[in-house]
């Protein structure tokens, strides 16, 4: 009787631990990614410069701990397909086109504003140094990956895979 009531909670986990599909995991894992080196980035910057008094230049290297958004590359290799299951159904599909198009939206968005407002700002006359453009699309990669993971996980109603039978 204790041994049936066990292998019932053996089973009943290893249902819960397969209740998100693939592209829920990928996802998962780059938001975490993603907000814990963004996290670290605005903590090593504030103390080197608050705390360590750097000046702002100097202090802004604390932002290669973007550089952990590195790791997100890892997740198919990690989050590897199952052999003999569908990968990809037409609601995956529809779900996978709604967090690309919200991500790309919001990126052409921020693109535009950041090209733009310091036109407006500084006047046409006015130079901006190169030294901005690698910033511009680091940032804008990490846009759209935090926003397709956002989109994804909400599309999937963040912890359940959707339809139950």
């Amino acid at each position: 009787m204790y041994s049936q009531a066990y292998t019932n909670k053996v089973k009943l986990w290893l249902k819960r631990k397969n209740i998100m599909n693939r592209a829920q995991k990928i996802a998962r894992f780059s938001l975490i990614v993603i907000l814990i080196a963004l996290t670290l980035s605005v903590i090593a910057v504030g103390v080197l410069y608050f705390i360590a008094g750097l000046p702002i230049q100097r202090a802004l290297g604390g932002f290669g701990f973007i550089g952990i958004v590195g790791l997100c590359g890892l997740s198919p290799v990690l989050f590897r397909k199952e052999k003999g299951q569908v990968e990809f159904d037409e609601r995956d599909l529809s779900i996978h086109k709604k967090a690309s198009l919200a991500a790309y939206t919001i990126f052409w968005f921020l693109f535009v504003l950041a090209a733009m407002i310091p036109f407006f700002v500084l006047g046409p006359k006015e130079t901006i140094s190169v030294k901005y453009l690698p910033a511009m699309v680091f940032g804008g990669m990490i846009t759209v990956m935090l926003v397709q993971s956002i989109v994804t996980l909400e599309e999937y109603g963040w912890r359940e895979k959707g339809e139950k039978s």
